[in-house]
């Protein structure tokens, strides 16, 4: 069975760094595509409240606009 070599201590602070700075990386992308997905998501009304009183503001503005245009 063939031994394995040894690295250097210098070598393996090395490699030892670069996997820390990775996780580091993937963290932060992840964190920030969280974030993003949570700002795509409130784009327009949701909650059913929201969009019951859209409702009834779109109908109000309807019947001025009819009203308007019999006049």
């Amino acid at each position: 069975m063939p031994e394995k070599k040894r690295l250097p201590p210098w070598e393996e602070a090395k490699l030892v760094f670069k996997m820390q700075e990775e996780t580091r990386k993937r963290k932060l992308l992840e964190e920030n595509m969280q974030q993003r997905r949570g700002h795509a998501k409130r784009v327009g009304p949701n909650t059913s409240d929201e969009l019951e009183e859209n409702r009834k503001r779109l109908r109000a503005l309807q019947e001025r606009i009819e009203q308007d245009d019999e006049r």
